[in-house]
């Protein structure tokens, strides 16, 4: 603190201070450095005196640094602040500052700066400042600015015709609705008598209540039918009531609503309504409506006896939702928010819904959205109870598989004869033909030693064709007849394979084996005698084990063998296993392989019985 500075400034100005001790007091000297500051003033300023005193350089500080505006948000400058225009004029100064406080909080700063003079009255040596804080009457004001706005808007906006008049019947203020709905084309009618705006029937139902409600200061609210000039008739409901303003002055509001268009409006629901009604009593399909806004979903009668709840019982969307089977529920909330994010038209989804009688029964769901400026609203769809078109999709399922069966069965039928005609066809014609050329052959007399060994070769060579077509033969015709069993059929396989010395086969069965159908026992013959062709070609086995296995509603065959293995992960690439695949297929049986490099293979086979 300057105390040679602040004792002159004391001595000669010292009533001032007492004045103001409660107010913000700022003594500046003629640069403008502070050297004075109550405690009010640091109060204000969100500061303490000794801070106060610490700031050097302040021009640059406001200026760079400070954030500090007039009222409008403009920047004010130092030099223009109200203590440097005092001491550049030497005039009272009178100004409101906005300060933003160092934790953020702007503050609104009154200040009035007054310049002190020396004896010769011309130079001011100092200026003295009064401040304070109206922050709070500042944003009572804003609020208030925004409520005559809030207001201002809401009366111009509100479709209904609302007035304010003082006691001369002076317009004060009206709606929109109100100066068109009367065709009131000046642009300024405030201030006028509300008789001259008005038509006369009018003003004349509206007088009496006016002045009842200034005399009793009490609301009134009344029904009125005021037949203009023109004949048409005005039916509104009006609300009159005292409103008192700042400087006492008794003011009245006026609300009126036309009640011509709302028995209008209750009129066409009233008959919209009825035609509802009798809609849904002629309709057979069962209607729904979903209201997005609340979540209350309305049935007809026809939907709540379908799904058999009384009307009371419904909850709203919610309520509709927990009975959506588990399994479904998530997929038709997912699919449902997704038309609705997508602004889509329709949507629809079938699922199982749980009756009253606690059966859950499939329902085909579909409806239709409603938009209000581009917001959904509504939907509006039907359900439809597909029990019996569930039962109709399984009966014709099952007949189409059975008519696939009795296909494949016809085709497999084709195919085995047409192997047993290719199969005799070359057992008793080729055969022959090689068995004849055969003979023709020994006849041969060779001269020498290397046409002998041509005639062996010769004769050789034609055997094993001969053998080759006896076996083709016999994979190509199914061994069996009528009286022999697949249980037989397996065992001839197996001790076949067995004679032949290339392996050793075991198998094992149970009773009851020839449950399949004819299509049936020769698939399973044609998987094993494939199977045990890959065997004896790939696997270089030693050993293999056919069971056959009869079970309550399957038939399971299973081949092993010691080989090599091979990787599972080429699994159907060739040929043999694939038809091994389609074959088990056409019955819908299944196909696992057990096998890996050096391990060894087991196939088995499940063919599901009829």
């Amino acid at each position: 603190m300057k105390l040679p500075d602040f004792g002159k400034v004391g001595a000669g100005n010292y009533q001032k201070i007492v004045e103001n001790l409660n107010a913000g007091i700022l003594f500046n000297d003629a640069n403008g450095d502070l050297i004075f500051a109550n405690t009010k003033a640091t109060e204000i300023l969100h500061t303490t005196q000794s801070r106060l005193y610490q700031f050097y350089n302040i021009e640059d500080l406001w200026n760079n640094f400070w954030n500090i505006t007039n009222e409008k948000g403009e920047k004010v400058l130092y030099r223009n602040n109200p203590v440097m225009k005092a001491l550049r004029t030497g005039k009272l100064q009178e100004d409101t500052l906005v300060i933003k406080m160092a934790d953020g909080e702007k503050r609104w700063i009154l200040f009035d700066s007054q310049p002190l003079f020396e004896h010769d009255g011309k130079t001011s040596f100092s200026v003295v400042s009064n401040i304070i804080d109206v922050t709070e009457e500042k944003r009572l004001s804003l609020q208030l600015n925004e409520l005559d706005t809030i207001f201002k808007v809401f009366i111009d906006r509100t479709p209904n015709h609302a007035w304010i008049i003082d006691e001369e019947e002076n317009l004060i203020y009206a709606s929109r609705s109100f100066y068109d709905y009367f065709g009131i084309k000046k642009e300024n009618p405030e201030g006028k008598k509300i008789a001259e705006l008005i038509p006369e029937a009018v003003f004349k139902s509206l007088y009496e209540k006016h002045i009842e409600v200034l005399k009793t200061g009490e609301p009134v609210e009344f029904e009125d039918k005021v037949e203009l000039a023109d004949g048409s008739e005005l039916v509104f409901h009006v609300d009159i009531f005292p409103i008192e303003s700042p400087s006492g002055k008794m003011l009245l509001g006026g609300h009126s609503v036309s009640l011509a268009d709302k028995y209008q409006l209750v009129k066409q629901l009233r008959e919209t309504n009825d035609r509802l009604l009798n809609f849904n009593r002629t309709v057979s399909n069962a209607i729904w409506e979903w209201d997005l806004l609340t979540g209350a979903i309305f049935q007809n009668e026809n939907l709540l006896e379908m799904i058999g709840y009384p009307k009371e019982k419904n909850k709203g969307i919610s309520w509709w939702l927990r009975r959506i089977h588990p399994d479904d529920r998530e997929r038709v909330e997912e699919k449902v928010k997704e038309t609705i994010d997508k602004k889509k038209l329709f949507w629809e989804d079938e699922y199982r819904f749980k009756c009253s009688d606690g059966e859950y029964k499939p329902m085909y769901n579909r409806g239709f959205i409603v938009y209000e400026n581009e917001l959904p609203v509504k939907m509006i769809g039907s359900l439809q109870d597909m029990t019996e078109v569930k039962l109709l999709r399984d009966q014709l399922s099952e007949e189409k598989e059975q008519r696939q069966k009795k296909i494949t069965e016809s085709v497999i039928k084709a195919q085995e004869r047409e192997r047993r005609r290719i199969g005799q066809e070359l057992h008793d014609n080729v055969n022959q033909i090689l068995t004849t050329a055969k003979l023709f052959m020994e006849m041969i007399d060779p001269a020498d030693k290397e046409e002998r060994e041509a005639k062996e070769k010769s004769v050789e060579y034609i055997l094993e064709a001969i053998e080759e077509i006896r076996k083709l033969s016999r994979e190509l015709s199914a061994p069996w007849m009528k009286n022999k069993s697949l249980v037989e059929v397996f065992c001839k396989l197996a001790e076949d394979i067995n004679s032949s010395g290339k392996l050793s086969v075991k198998f094992d069965h149970d009773a009851g084996c020839d449950l399949l159908s004819p299509g049936q026992k020769i698939t399973l013959f044609r998987i094993l005698q494939e199977q045990m062709k890959n065997i004896l070609n790939y696997s270089k086995a030693t050993e293999a084990q056919i069971t056959l296995g009869c079970h309550s509603n399957h038939v399971a065959l299973s081949i092993k063998d010691n080989g090599i293995g091979f990787d599972a992960a080429h699994t159907r690439t060739g040929v043999g296993l694939s038809g091994i695949y389609d074959r088990a297929g056409f019955y819908d049986g299944t196909v696992t392989l057990d096998t890996a490099p050096g391990k060894g293979c087991t196939l088995t086979v499940k063919i599901p019985l009829s």
